[in-house]
């Protein structure tokens, strides 16, 4: 098994020539692919072709008077009785088509399909030289492996200009999802339009889900990166989801019957195995899930949903997590004070020692006071939440009150005493 080269004979040139141009046309063909490829080298040399993967995968096939299965079918048969297939890594390390003796008087050739430096799949070509048939045009015995080598290279033109395509079509589809996402249609039958060509279904309720890492250094949009795997994680989870990567995140729209904040979860998760000790206890990444979308003209605003959420999150300690802008409560107010360190002062002033005092004693006070307006202010489900007798329920809200100078038979004073522990975080679960 070795690099053969050499010319035909010499009425060969003409005839090799315009088997050249034949298949270099197909390049020209929009629908032309690699079936096209093997069924004329089949057709013009009488011999059984295919494209195979790098794992002996048959991708197309051809012989003459068989069709596609059956020309399929006996190309597997001959690849566990003949050398061909221990030939790909040699060929692929060649760069070059090989010959490979085969059995009685069967030649087969492989030749590598040339990606730049990939080799993604291989051309395969056999003949019975005893019985060759071929025009004086096509005769010599390097005929085979010669054109063998032009049709891999046309098929790698071939794969080279899908590859093209697909990454065109991608980025338009994800231009198309982002402009969804900023509203960016001029009206709602645009934003239908767009949400048709990138295949929304308007008959089902969809949520914006965004994954962000909460480490800046994992910020990035190749494919390897966490953001790019992300992607993949959230199209395993929902396949019929619209997703794209932005700079800091990656967003997907997820429809119905798809759990949306199960579709987060599951990615987070698979994206913590291997970057964290405990991928059950914390993430790399925090999920926030935008509120019901019924229309396409709706997602923008899903898709702002989300972003609050996850400043929510962070502002709240809830990093990691996932989290429902349906859940954020009184946050959702919140969230629209541009100070952070301004809400938190006004909380510390409300709650006076009550929350300057960080001892463990009058850090059980402060949760008390919370599970008292959780409880909606009843003294007993209080004390069976916190497994104490009502009476040392009644004395740690009336210590509260002095540290704090509230006066909870007030409703004012309960207002703003329920505002301030939200925006410190002690009305969480």
């Amino acid at each position: 098994m070795a690099p053969v080269g050499g010319a035909p004979d010499a009425a060969g040139p003409r005839g090799l020539v315009a088997l050249y141009r034949r298949l270099s046309g197909l390049v020209a063909a929009p629908s032309a692919d690699v079936q096209a490829v093997v069924a004329v080298v089949t057709a013009e040399l009488g011999v059984l072709a295919a494209v195979v993967g790098p794992s002996a995968e048959v991708l197309a096939a051809a012989a003459p008077g068989l069709g596609v299965a059956e020309a399929s079918a006996l190309l597997r048969g001959d690849a566990h009785a003949t050398a061909w297939p221990r030939a790909l890594d040699t060929a692929a390390a060649a760069g070059r088509a090989l010959r490979v003796p085969g059995p009685g008087t069967r030649v087969q050739v492989v030749a590598p399909v040339l990606l730049g430096r990939e080799v993604p799949a291989f051309l395969v070509a056999e003949e019975d030289t005893a019985t060759r048939d071929r025009p004086d045009a096509l005769a010599g015995d390097d005929v085979l492996l010669l054109v063998a080598e032009h049709a891999a290279t046309v098929v790698g033109v071939l794969a080279g200009r899908d590859r093209v395509l697909a990454t065109a079509a991608g980025q338009v589809r994800g231009d198309l999802v982002s402009g969804l996402l900023l509203d960016r249609a001029r009206d709602a039958d645009q934003a239908a339009q767009w949400a048709e060509h990138v295949g929304y279904d308007h008959g089902v309720v969809h949520r914006v889900v965004v994954v962000s890492p909460d480490d800046d250094d994992a910020y990035g949009a190749g494919p390897a990166s966490l953001l790019g795997e992300a992607e993949e994680h959230l199209l395993a989870a929902a396949p019929t989801a619209l997703t794209v990567v932005r700079d800091t995140e990656t967003v997907a729209v997820v429809g119905e019957p798809a759990d949306p904040v199960a579709v987060g979860a599951a990615c987070a998760r698979r994206l913590a195995r291997g970057r964290v000790p405990d991928p059950d206890a914390h993430w790399p990444v925090t999920v926030a899930v935008g509120g019901p979308v019924h229309a396409p003209q709706e997602i923008a605003a899903s898709y702002e949903q989300a972003r609050r959420t996850l400043v929510a999150a962070r502002r709240l300690g809830r990093a990691g997590r996932v989290l429902r802008f349906d859940d954020l409560g009184v946050h959702r107010l919140l969230l629209q004070i541009p100070d952070p360190d301004a809400a938190r002062a006004f909380a510390r002033e409300v709650l006076g020692r009550l929350a300057a005092d960080r001892s463990e004693r009058t850090v059980e006070l402060l949760r008390t006071l919370a599970r008292y307006f959780r409880e909606d202010g009843s003294p007993q489900r209080v004390a069976r939440a916190l497994n104490v007798h009502p009476n040392t329920v009644g004395y740690r809200l009336r210590r509260a009150e002095e540290l704090s100078g509230l006066h909870l038979d007030t409703y004012r004073d309960r207002l703003v005493a329920q505002v301030a522990l939200e925006i410190l975080g002690e009305m969480e679960e």
